[in-house]
């Protein structure tokens, strides 16, 4: 089932000429999994997003689909328990993308440390409980040697022992669109690039859709909808400041910063888990990704641009500190950086809390006089479970119509690209299907690299090929071009090389070599005029200098 910009240009027909029952703002994963779940049930849904699909928060998270392990030092049990059990329901529906991993604790005797040896086996022992953790994934307490020997690259000074748990590995971007793919599949109506300008009511004062701009046209279309749900994270308020008469503010959003280094700069086995070191209460992820390890995340209150926050010399400081601090002889620079990200988290506010770290990151959902929908706060971890709580507002809303829909459950649904047939035995199906990307031209580690990406899509990808084949690109970067085309409404350079493949992240060594050909591509398949190829370039070009930091580093 295609998903192409002619898909795009349908559905926003279809969005300006028909009722929905609901209309979706919000293309991130909250938006995402709500669609698929309205749609499930068989209710008439739409969504629109204003940049692309996870343009937002949801493609700059760690990139985990973690427990919360940090939350139980708040005695947050109840948010643990609930999104730590979500793991193993989406590692099953999407096995391509969500997947279990043993991870490193290192417990260190040191000013401000979140646990000792002890209190580490009680939250270890907790987390898995909570989890439902079986024999296999239990979690274990080894000795400092034992750390060293798997992690030589950690600082031995201090070292007490360290805690080996499971938690998930995750692309944040990957998960948001398979789930609107499958969304689109069950019936969803879905655009990326149209943006909600104003609620429109009717004569009662509620709100009955909205008016809505395409923004890479600038056309304005109005879209009218039974009821209409807020799911854009940490633009809730703005959008809600959209709406007729005075709104409250109810989000605190903060800040999150990653930053990615050759692998050889930081050589980790595993992800590591560890406190920043800096007596702030503050824990950050090492993350080991192909070649690259990545690092991160701060915590910091943001006002700004929502759209791109900036990554500040202060980020930069913290994050190098707390990294050397944890890897004494790795001595990272600003120089070293290659890529890196920053993205909110669309927290609650808390009149009781204001440091970023320990509010709650639970969601709540709202429901204003004129009918309008807003879910926010949550974790990506819990986005399923936040579009069940969702969907019981929304039909509270429809009882008042007399209407009714099934009830489903999503946990039985796979995404696109995750319907396999056994889904613990992941490698198997890789497997199985490295033959058939041999058979195409190519190599086994690019075979490898496109089946774990797709699942049961790389066999649509490789019936792609004929048309690969006409592209001046490497045969997977020219299949990945053409599927993302074909099957995830590419619109944007960015598009495909930062959400639909992670080159700008994790490959910005191969950006140059790509750059050229992929504008060439999309202007001749989105029938661009000179002047378009010219401002997405300069887009790209300015995402490039922002992505490698590049104001920030010697000549």
């Amino acid at each position: 089932m295609t998903f192409s910009a002619q898909t795009r240009k349908e559905n926003i027909k279809k969005l300006s000429t028909e009722e929905l029952d609901v209309l979706i703002i919000g293309g991130g994963i909250t938006g995402a999994g709500l669609a698929l779940q309205s749609a499930a049930r068989g209710m008439k849904v739409g969504l629109v997003e204003m940049q692309d699909f996870a343009g937002g928060t949801s493609s700059r998270s760690s990139k985990l689909v973690h427990g919360g392990l940090r939350y139980l030092k708040q005695f947050d049990v109840e948010l643990v328990a609930d999104v730590a059990k979500e793991r193993a329901v989406i590692g099953k529906i999407a096995p391509h993308i969500v997947q279990p991993s043993y991870m490193l604790m290192p417990v260190y005797d040191e000013p401000g440390a979140s646990f000792n040896k002890f209190t580490a086996e009680v939250v270890l022992h907790l987390y898995d409980y909570l989890a439902d953790i079986d024999e296999e994934w239990a979690h274990y307490i080894v000795d400092k040697e034992k750390v060293l020997e798997e992690e030589p690259g950690l600082t031995d000074e201090g070292l007490l022992a360290g805690g080996f748990y499971l938690d998930y590995t995750n692309d944040d971007a990957r998960l948001t669109l398979e789930t609107i793919k499958k969304a689109h599949e069950l019936g969803a109506i879905i655009t990326n690039y149209v943006k909600a300008e104003e609620f429109i009511y009717d004569e009662h004062e509620q709100i009955k859709g909205i008016k809505a701009m395409n923004t890479l046209s600038e056309e304005t279309f109005e879209i009218k909808a039974k009821v209409t749900v807020n799911a854009t994270g940490p633009w809730s308020d703005e959008v809600r400041k959209n709406r007729d008469g005075e709104t409250d503010e109810k989000m605190f959003p903060t800040k999150g910063v990653h930053f990615v280094v050759d692998h050889s700069k930081l050589p980790v086995s595993r992800t590591i888990y560890t406190d920043s070191g800096q007596e702030d209460n503050r824990m950050i992820f090492i993350i080991p990704r192909g070649n690259k390890t990545y690092f991160g995340t701060t915590d910091t209150p943001f006002e700004g641009a929502y759209e791109e926050p900036s990554i500040t010399e202060e980020d930069i400081d913290y994050l190098l500190k707390s990294i050397n601090h944890r890897f004494k002889e790795a001595n990272i620079t600003v120089d070293d950086i290659e890529s890196s990200w920053s993205g909110l988290r669309p927290l609650i506010q808390d009149e009781n809390n204001n440091d970023p770290s320990g509010i709650s990151r639970g969601h709540d959902i709202f429901v204003e006089e004129d009918g309008l929908i807003t879910i926010a706060g949550g974790k990506l971890t819990d986005y399923r479970r936040m579009a069940e709580d969702a969907s019981e507002v929304i039909d509270t809303q429809f009882e008042k119509l007399n209407v009714s829909f099934e009830q489903i459950d999503t946990q039985t649904i796979p995404l696109s690209g995750g319907d396999v047939e056994h889904p613990e035995s992941f490698d198997a199906f890789i497997d199985q299907h490295i033959e058939k990307g041999l058979e195409a031209g190519l190599t086994k580690e690019d075979a490898y690299q496109l089946a774990d990406w797709y699942g049961t899509n790389v066999d649509k990808l490789y019936g792609l090929k004929d048309k690969a084949e006409n592209y001046d690109l490497p045969l997977k970067d020219a299949l990945q071009l053409a599927y993302g085309l074909e099957y995830e409404m590419v619109m944007a350079p960015e598009d495909f090389l930062g959400r639909r493949t992670d080159t700008l992240l994790f490959a910005m060594d191969r950006v140059a070599s790509l750059k050229h050909p992929v504008m060439s591509v999309l202007a001749e398949e989105l029938n661009w005029s000179s002047q378009e190829r010219t401002n997405w370039l300069e887009h790209l070009d300015k995402k490039i200098r922002e992505t490698s930091l590049e104001k920030f580093k010697t000549e």
